[in-house]
């Protein structure tokens, strides 16, 4: 599924740099759960001070769970990342680092590959598009990269 898919990408990105994340949980694309594992990871002492979300709308939840039921400031106590990039992302309110769907490729992909299989000159692929990153302010630069 697109959701494993993206979750997989994210930690095999991470073991290729030879980091590995701390948490890794299912918020089940669902806004209730990502507020419900915020509040659980950010309860604990030794609290990450980044966050890469599946999906824009669950880090929305997030932010505005880290911003104004825990009090944390973003991005100078803990960097958000979401994946999408919905319109909302660029708003002001919440500023966004996402990582863009490249909505009209993948059509366009999907498209050839259905006719190229109507018409028997294709076969069955696995294909993978990647979207870029959007930098906004809601993640800093680590400080490994400085």
């Amino acid at each position: 599924s697109t959701g494993r898919d993206r979750a997989r990408g994210f930690t095999e990105a991470l073991a290729a740099r030879g980091i590995e994340p701390d948490t890794v949980v299912d918020g089940m694309y669902d806004t209730n759960e990502a507020k419900r594992h915020t509040r659980e990871i950010f309860g604990r002492s030794d609290r990450p001070d980044a966050v890469f979300v599946g999906n824009d709308h669950m880090a929305f939840a997030v932010l505005d769970t880290l911003r104004f039921e825990l009090g944390l400031r973003v991005p100078d106590e803990v960097s958000v990342v979401g994946y999408d990039d919905v319109p909302i992302a660029s708003w002001p309110a919440y500023d966004l680092t996402t990582i863009r769907q490249p909505v009209n490729r993948m059509v366009d992909a999907t498209v050839e590959a259905l006719l190229g299989r109507i018409e028997g000159r294709l076969e069955p692929t696995h294909l993978q598009i990647a979207g870029p990153l959007i930098i906004r302010g809601s993640a800093r630069k680590p400080e490994v990269f400085n």
